[in-house]
């Protein structure tokens, strides 16, 4: 077992985000105060960044391990790749793009698992899921696809599904599940923590479930919403032309799969607008 590392301290402000990049390349920390540090692994920093958000919320590293990313009390969420040469040595950090839209500031975001999809959460009332499989070296912007409202008030948490399809915005004891393709809030769990507040929220990698920590304790709960979009999605492609049997047969067995599971439940097959 190798001795652990044990970093020098570079913030004075509570941290808001620490991750590591799936290629092992750095670990991302960031400060309340706006103080993103980029590490490698033994220790050395990197790279600093400012966040220029007045005051950061949150702090994540992309699942693909490319970007690191910020929201805060602005409006938008800042997103920097982090560059390697081809020979692996680090180069610079620099400025990709950012998600825009909110009229306040973006309280949490989250990836689908290729990181090609992004969903925020904001003091506005409002969610979106943004396209972000662009190419922003030639200056394309990220894809607005959905935008709703949330269930709640006060500060929120998020996590969306690994496909992409389903957003779960945590406020306060309750959880509110929503259509990243309709945009109609399909499930509320009230009072999951009777005497405190969901302190977060994420999927499981599968995206089956849907797990919420708070009170020394963590919930587990099916993604039924999960099986209600992929009915939803295979339907649409089933109505295109052109599918081949192979495909008509796959997209066949997904729904007849999801609503076996949903009437296991007692379960409604559809959303059905909360």
């Amino acid at each position: 077992m190798t001795k652990a590392i044990t970093f020098p301290k570079q913030f004075s402000e509570e941290m808001v985000g620490i991750g590591v990049a799936v290629s092992g390349r750095y670990i991302m920390s960031c400060s309340a105060a706006n103080q993103l540090v980029v590490w490698d692994l033994k220790g050395a920093v990197l790279a600093t960044v400012d966040t220029c958000l007045l005051h950061t919320y949150r702090a994540k590293v992309s699942p693909c391990g490319r970007f690191v990313v910020a929201s805060g009390f602005a409006p938008d969420v800042r997103v920097w790749e982090v560059v390697f040469a081809r020979t692996g040595e680090f180069k610079q950090v620099s400025r990709a793009f950012q998600l825009a839209g909110h009229t306040s500031g973006v309280y949490d975001f989250s990836f689908s698992s290729d990181s090609t999809r992004m969903a925020t959460v904001s003091k506005d009332g409002s969610w979106k899921v943004f396209n972000t499989n662009i190419e922003f070296e030639k200056g394309e912007d990220p894809h607005l696809l959905m935008t709703g409202k949330y269930n709640g008030s006060g500060s929120a948490h998020l996590a969306l599904s690994p496909n992409g399809e389903v957003v779960a915005i945590a406020s306060g004891p309750s959880l509110s599940l929503y259509s990243a393709l309709s945009g109609v809030c399909d499930k509320v769990i009230d009072n999951i923590y009777p005497s405190g507040s969901i302190t977060r929220v994420l999927f499981d990698s599968a995206g089956d479930h849907v797990l919420t920590a708070g009170e020394k304790h963590v919930r587990v709960f099916h993604n039924v919403t999960g099986r209600r979009t992929a009915i939803a999605s295979a339907r649409l492609r089933l109505s295109m032309a052109n599918n081949s049997a192979a495909t008509k047969e796959r997209l066949e067995g997904i729904i007849s799969t999801a609503e076996t599971f949903l009437k296991s439940l007692k379960e409604p097959l559809v959303t059905k607008a909360k």
